[in-house]
């Protein structure tokens, strides 16, 4: 393991107590390059899969892990389950957009630009969005933690489906269209602004655009329905 990730480990395990202010404060202290997280690196991940995803460490009560942005790819909208502290820091020109649910309903709070070498919080309510709007592949690294060692630190993390109109419980990687055997759970009753809706349904087309020939007649049926909905919504 690069003596970089090595330092993150040891400045992540002397904190008696940690917030995400301080998980930030220990990544930028380990001074990690986009080179020590090559051996991590999965651009050519399934086009089902929103990105590539690849656990580094598992520290117990936290954990580090390191994605791979190909061009175009997006997260679904989520949050991180169980994680109670995290920081998340780009080595490309990523996209970030944060989200506020309240009654059922989720707003656009922001949407910004996210530098490289930048480094953002994470809390446990934070619902989020990650992309690469470029034109050039980059990865990311990524540390979530609890107070407590568990064995799933982001398990039961939440995707907003817009289109179904659910939110969906996952313990793996917070992708459009994700399998139903890779969803735990579902809370029906979802809904979205003008805005959100949009975006959510745009995004979610594009990936299914990017997936491999022949689709099946359920994702036809979906990426239909996205196309009448995105045009009904732009009307």
């Amino acid at each position: 393991m690069p003596k970089s990730l090595e330092s993150l480990i040891q400045l992540i395990r002397k904190q008696s107590q940690i917030t995400p202010q301080i998980a930030c404060q220990c990544v930028q202290d380990a001074n990690i390059q986009a080179e020590d997280l090559m051996l991590w690196a999965d651009f050519d991940h399934p086009l089902a899969d929103s990105y590539g995803r690849h656990l580094v460490y598992d520290g117990g009560h936290f954990e580090i892990m390191v994605m791979s942005w190909a061009p175009g790819d997006f997260s679904a909208f989520h949050d991180h389950g169980s994680a109670q502290w995290g920081a998340v820091q780009s080595f490309g020109q990523a996209e970030h957009s944060v989200y506020h649910f309240e009654d059922s309903l989720l707003t656009t709070q922001a949407i910004m630009p996210f530098n490289a070498g930048t480094i953002i919080p994470v809390d446990h309510d934070l619902i989020h969005q990650m992309g690469n709007p470029s034109s050039h592949p980059f990865l990311s690294l990524h540390v979530y933690g609890t107070e407590f060692p568990q064995e799933a630190i982001t398990g039961s993390a939440r995707i907003f489906d817009l289109l179904a109109g659910k939110i969906q419980f996952t313990d793996g990687g917070v992708f459009f269209c994700l399998p139903e055997e890779l969803i735990t759970r579902e809370i029906s009753g979802l809904k979205g602004d003008r805005q959100t809706t949009l975006r959510h349904h745009q995004q979610m087309l594009a990936r299914i655009q990017r997936m491999e020939e022949p689709l099946s007649a359920q994702l036809q049926q979906v990426a239909q329905e996205l196309r009448t909905q995105i045009y009904q919504l732009q009307g």
